[in-house]
């Protein structure tokens, strides 16, 4: 059981988290390490009991499910400068189309991921520290690598 100090510094970390971010909504019972942050423009909608831990970048639009656990430095980014172009400066080429990371329930993202824009994480899976997860991932699959690949299925 958490003490009362815990329990006090996540609602204060949450609420830093919330200032100036009205397209952001958590659900109940969000544990978030030190040093998190999510983007102003993006919308984000965090379900009940959601854990990530310190240094996590929130930075695309996203939908995450109940019970998910992030682990320190995880990120979820997209939607980046268009890059194909070569008559463009990149500094000047736009922007792609935002599309929604959607991550469902009963998700566990190691240390130091990154989810793509678009990528949706389907229930029970794992993804294992240090991958960059670019196409859907199946109900209980564990996925590992750059880009991020089947390594097998969780058993009962």
């Amino acid at each position: 059981m958490l003490s009362t100090v815990k329990k006090l510094v996540f609602r204060i970390r949450k609420s830093m988290l919330l200032i100036n971010r009205p397209k952001v909504k958590i659900g109940k019972n969000f544990k978030c390490g030190t040093n998190c942050s999510f983007s102003k423009k993006n919308t984000i909608t965090i379900g009940n009991n959601f854990f990530m831990g310190r240094n996590c970048h929130l930075a695309s639009n996203a939908i995450i499910g109940d019970d998910v656990m992030f682990a320190s430095y995880v990120a979820i980014v997209g939607g980046d400068h268009k890059i194909d172009n070569i008559n463009v400066m990149m500094n000047q080429s736009g922007r792609d189309d935002m599309r929604t990371i959607t991550i469902e329930d009963n998700v566990w993202i190691g240390h130091g991921s990154i989810i793509m824009h678009g990528v949706t994480i389907r229930s029970g899976a794992v993804i294992a520290s240090g991958s960059v997860v670019t196409k859907e991932v199946p109900n209980n699959a564990i996925f590992g690598g750059n880009p991020a690949k089947l390594i097998r299925y969780r058993k009962k």
